[in-house]
C-alpha cells in the first residue's frame, strides 16, 4: 500500500523530497512519477521523464530522493494543484506505488 504525502512546490526554487522506504532494496528498479491536476487528466505536468529526478541511492537502503530544479519548477503553471504518484517497477515487472498524493504549486514573486 502507497503512502500519502501531499507536497508544497515553490515556483523558482529547488524542490526536494528524500524518502526511505524501508525493507525494500531498489537495485535494479525503475522509477517513475507523474503529476495531473486530476486523475482523469491527460496533462501531465510533473514527469520523471522530463522536469523531475529521481535518485535511490544508496538503492540497498530503500532511500528515494525526488529533484525538482528551480528551472523547472519556474515553468510549472502557479499557482496549481494537482495529484501525483511515485512508482517503483523492478526488475521482473512488478509495480509498486511508493507514495501518493496531492501537489500544490505556490507562485514566485521574485524573478
Amino acid at each position: 500500500m502507497a503512502g500519502n504525502f501531499d507536497i508544497s512546490i515553490d515556483q523558482g526554487a529547488t524542490y526536494v523530497l528524500t524518502i526511505t522506504r524501508n525493507a525494500l532494496n531498489l537495485t535494479g528498479y525503475t522509477m517513475r512519477m507523474q503529476g495531473r491536476s486530476s486523475h482523469a487528466s491527460s496533462t501531465i505536468v510533473l514527469n520523471s521523464a522530463t522536469n523531475v529526478t529521481i535518485t535511490t541511492a544508496p538503492a540497498t537502503n530503500s532511500v528515494i530522493t525526488v529533484t525538482i530544479s528551480a528551472t523547472n519548477t519556474a515553468l510549472l503553471p502557479a499557482p496549481s494543484s494537482g495529484v501525483y504518484d511515485l512508482e517503483a517497477e523492478s526488475p521482473t515487472g512488478v509495480v509498486y506505488r511508493i507514495l501518493e498524493g496531492a501537489y500544490s504549486v505556490s507562485p514566485e514573486v521574485t524573478r
